[in-house]
C-alpha cells in the first residue's frame, strides 16, 4: 500500500468493516500495511448503519471497532461534498458519497473498500489526484 499513500488516511467502508470483522486475509494484510505505513485508520459514523443490526452478530464489527483508531462523524460540510460528489459520479450509495469525501479531507488518503468500480467513480468526481482506492 506504500506505493499508493504517502500520507493521509484510510477510511473504510462498510464492505472493509465486514470483511475485516470476519477477519478475511487480504483484508487484514491490507489494514496491517496501513498501519506498518503509520496511516491512521478511521470508519464514517454512517458506515456503523450498514454494518450495524443490534444483534448478537455484530460481536465480530464492535470487536473490530475496538481497534480502529477514530469512529469519525460526518460534519455538514462532509455531507454537502458527499451529495456534491454522488450527483457528478451519478452513484446513488449515500455512504459510499460519504465514505470518499471524508477521504477528501485529508489529501493522500485511500479508501479501503468491497466496491471500487462506485469508489472511483466518486473519487474521479471529487477531481482531487491524490485519493486513492484499494479492493478489499
Amino acid at each position: 500500500m506504500a506505493e499508493v499513500v504517502t500520507s493521509g488516511r484510510v477510511v473504510l467502508d462498510a464492505g472493509a468493516v465486514s470483511a475485516l470483522a470476519a477477519r478475511d486475509r487480504r483484508a487484514r494484510w491490507l489494514l496491517r500495511q496501513a498501519l506498518d505505513d503509520g496511516l491512521a485508520v478511521v470508519v464514517p459514523t454512517p458506515v456503523l448503519a450498514e454494518v450495524y443490526s443490534g444483534r448478537p452478530s455484530d460481536a465480530p464489527v464492535n470487536q473490530f471497532l475496538k481497534t480502529v483508531e477514530s469512529v469519525v462523524p460526518t460534519t455538514a460540510s462532509v455531507a454537502r461534498r458527499a451529495g456534491e460528489l454522488r450527483a457528478r459520479a451519478g452513484v446513488t450509495d449515500v455512504v459510499d458519497a460519504i465514505v470518499v469525501a471524508e477521504a477528501a479531507v485529508t489529501p493522500g488518503s485511500i479508501v479501503l473498500t468491497s466496491d471500487p468500480s462506485d469508489i472511483r467513480s466518486l473519487i474521479d468526481a471529487s477531481g482531487e489526484p491524490r485519493l486513492g482506492c484499494v479492493g478489499v
